[in-house]
């Protein structure tokens, strides 16, 4: 059933996308090259000074490293965990598998309890981003101010004119992940999570040009057409396979209310990061997991660090240079609760700091009687990217579980979605 529900995601999302694939640039290509490839070309000047409008340079500049903070923490999204909520252990006086925990577990973060020897889950999740925020900045209206090149050993009075951009940025990405479990022991188990992702972009941009040194020459600094602003828009979509995840747990320690486990995510490269369905580079997390059962309560504690390689998405997209993706620190702590035999809901903090980051801050641009809202760059920052989620799993039927989580922020920091829903069913057999 969970096979033919993900190839049935994966054609309609396959379908959808495949005509518009073919007729558009990659996605990750698309802010770049918003205004051309040569950036900001305005028309030739009709007047006395022979002059050749400079403000590429600076559209490109800004675009790219706005590309750049976008695109690399796009590739830092939450995935829900592929632990089974049903965890078996060796009864040795009846030599049969007990139920081990009395909740069903966390959805976005680990327990120590394995499934269970020769016990299988098999399950999908669905979770849908809609990006409100990066860095604190409404991605409907991110400003920004383009400076004029300085000419050598001149100071003209053109120098002085600015173009501003106001930019609208539309991205939402839609993820069903397909996830199975299989108990190797009763002290270790492997997992694979397989993403089918849909990715949709859309970008709007209005750029004026600012006659602050030119005013007694409008024709100096023009669009085509004489016109002091200009319109950009650009879209696309993308849909396929994203980043497959493999992952070994093993449980080290069982103490009566206590287990302390080991685990290792291994993330393949396997989505096309130009179209923004896979990070492009090799992933290594390991990350250590306490959980303190006690009845219906079990309180849990993961703890790792994900190393990440090379993508294009961290360098540049439109020549195919790559960069190194931030690596970062993982803290996440929650409590699973058993409300009734049938019903569990789980809290979780969920908490990452990113390891030298490309930055985007909000600031004011001033020069010459004129101020403007702009954005600035920061390289190689690290920060703190914390969130909540509550969760709520219920087993209708013999061991079938239907979950449904919401994610919310906690800060400003990084690429955001106010709010993010995910659900999903598993069956353990």
């Amino acid at each position: 059933m969970f096979r033919r529900l993900l190839l049935a995601v994966s054609i309609v999302f396959a379908w959808s996308s495949t005509a518009a694939a073919q007729e558009r640039p990659k996605l990750s290509t698309m802010i770049p090259s918003l205004f051309g490839p040569q950036g900001i070309t305005l028309a030739p000047p009709i007047s006395t000074t022979s002059h050749e409008a400079h403000f590429s340079n600076a559209s490109t500049g800004t675009l790219n490293l706005f590309n750049s903070s976008l695109m690399q923490q796009l590739t830092s999204l939450p995935l829900p965990s592929p632990a089974s909520g049903f965890t078996y252990r060796l009864d040795p006086g009846m030599g049969t598998l007990t139920r081990s925990a009395q909740s069903f577990g966390p959805v976005l973060s680990e327990r120590a309890e394995t499934i269970g020897r020769r016990k299988f889950t098999a399950g999908f999740s669905y979770q849908h981003f809609s990006f409100d925020k990066l860095e604190g900045i409404d991605l409907s209206s991110i400003p920004s101010v383009l400076n004029h090149v300085d000419i050598p050993n001149q100071d003209l009075p053109l120098e002085h004119d600015v173009i501003t951009t106001n930019t609208d940025i539309d991205l939402s990405v839609d993820e069903v992940t397909a996830f199975f479990t299989y108990g190797l022991t009763d002290r270790l188990d492997v997992s694979l999570a397989v993403p089918i992702v849909r990715t949709d972009l859309r970008i709007a941009s209005t750029a004026t040009v600012q006659r602050i040194g030119s005013s007694n020459d409008p024709m100096i600094h023009r669009f085509p057409g004489d016109e002091s602003s200009l319109d950009e828009t650009q879209s696309g979509t993308a849909s396929g396979i994203g980043d497959i995840i493999v992952r070994v747990k093993g449980t080290v320690k069982k103490w009566e209310h206590a287990g302390f486990a080991l685990v290792a995510d291994v993330r393949l490269p396997t989505g096309d990061e130009e179209d923004l369905l896979g990070t492009g580079g090799w992933g290594f997390k390991p990350f250590a997991v306490m959980s303190f059962p006690y009845g219906r309560f079990s309180p849990h504690v993961n703890i790792g660090y994900q190393f990440n390689g090379d993508s294009v998405l961290a360098g540049d997209p439109m020549t195919g240079t790559e960069g190194d993706l931030p690596d970062q620190f993982l803290y996440v702590a929650g409590l699973d609760v058993g409300l009734h035999p049938k019903v569990t809901v789980a809290f979780d903090f969920l908490g990452q700091r990113v390891i030298d980051s490309q930055r985007v801050q909000f600031g004011t641009y001033s020069s010459d009687g004129f101020t403007s809202p702009n954005i600035t760059f920061i390289r190689d920052q690290s920060f703190n990217q914390n969130s909540g989620a509550a969760s709520v799993k219920l087993n209708p039927v013999r061991q079938l579980l239907v979950d449904f989580s919401l994610i919310f922020t906690l800060n400003d920091a990084g690429l955001r979605d106010n709010l993010t829903p995910i659900v999903g069913a598993s069956y353990t057999f």
